[in-house]
């Protein structure tokens, strides 16, 4: 029987906060890669030392200046093996993940797997902002889900012939890569290949992520997530034209969230974070149309 040997790779930047968690969960996986490659992008802080520092063998290669996207490519290009699982740092594995992920390679015909992440929720603040960037568990839906590469295995083979990930693109570049593994290629679901994802910890924070996000989105021209921010410029057209509905859109983000959270404290941050959303699209898909023209 042929041995599956797979490479895991990943890319960092001034990561020193979460790096460990990743390399640590990496260390307890039940099925241990043959090789784990990180590319680091020219951090500043101590996230290079505490790579060496740790007991995991890894080759740490640094490449200083190199988008998310121009990482991803170079560490699969790198990798030695034709089967690669990717996650990120800011993210801890499940000790199981690796084998569940890519098990189904054991079936030729597979060419990628998705896994599914989990919001790591530390405090109610990480609770209420989790449904607004994450797929709750209870809304996956293997038919239209696009994976992460948070939590992703595929083929070399069928890297290549989804177009890599494209290097133009520093936000929504693994969007854009997964639609493509979904379209072009035989991608299978795995919920239970599970990463916890350390959610932002303060509105800011949260506001800097969804603008990256737009932004991203606009210049990639990613039609399904174009529709959704021009329906957040729509509602505030008609905010503007009947402003006593507004104080009825803020119970919206309660109704359709508040059991994900389930404490006293999400009433107020809920509202927040629909109007820190709704501004960090508006600013952020006009910033990226900027860019996508300048």
């Amino acid at each position: 029987m042929e041995i599956m040997k797979i490479s895991f790779t990943t890319t960092v930047l001034n990561e020193k906060k979460t790096i460990i968690d990743l390399l640590d969960s990496l260390q307890q996986q039940t099925q241990k890669p043959n090789e784990i490659i990180i590319i680091d992008a020219g951090s500043t802080d101590k996230t290079v030392k505490l790579i060496k520092s740790h007991s995991l063998k890894t080759k740490l290669i640094i490449k200083k200046g190199l988008n998310p996207s121009q990482a991803r490519n170079y560490g699969i290009k790198k990798a030695k093996h034709s089967i690669l699982a990717l996650s990120d740092a800011g993210c801890r594995l499940d000790k199981h993940w690796l084998k569940r992920i890519t098990q189904p390679f054991k079936d030729k015909k597979v060419d990628a797997v998705a896994g599914f992440y989990l919001p790591h929720a530390k405090t109610v603040f990480h609770k209420s902002v989790a449904p607004f960037v994450s797929v709750m568990p209870d809304k996956l839906d293997k038919k239209t889900f696009l994976p992460s590469s948070r939590s992703l295995a595929f083929h070399r083979s069928a890297w290549r012939k989804a177009g890599k990930y494209p290097e133009l693109l520093r936000y929504c570049d693994d969007l854009v890569f997964a639609a493509n593994l979904k379209q072009k290629t035989n991608l299978v679901v795995v919920p239970k290949a599970i990463v916890h994802w350390q959610q932002v910890s303060n509105i800011i924070q949260f506001f800097k992520q969804i603008k990256n996000y737009a932004s991203g989105d606009v210049q990639a021209g990613y039609k399904p997530h174009l529709k959704k921010i021009l329906t957040t410029f729509g509602r505030y057209l008609i905010f503007i034209s009947l402003p006593i509905i507004f104080p009825f859109y803020l119970l919206w983000p309660i109704i359709k969230h508040f059991r994900y959270v389930n404490h006293p404290l999400a009433i107020i941050y809920l509202p927040i974070l629909q109007i820190t959303k709704d501004t960090g699209i508006i600013l952020g898909s006009l910033y990226g149309l900027f860019k996508r023209h300048s």
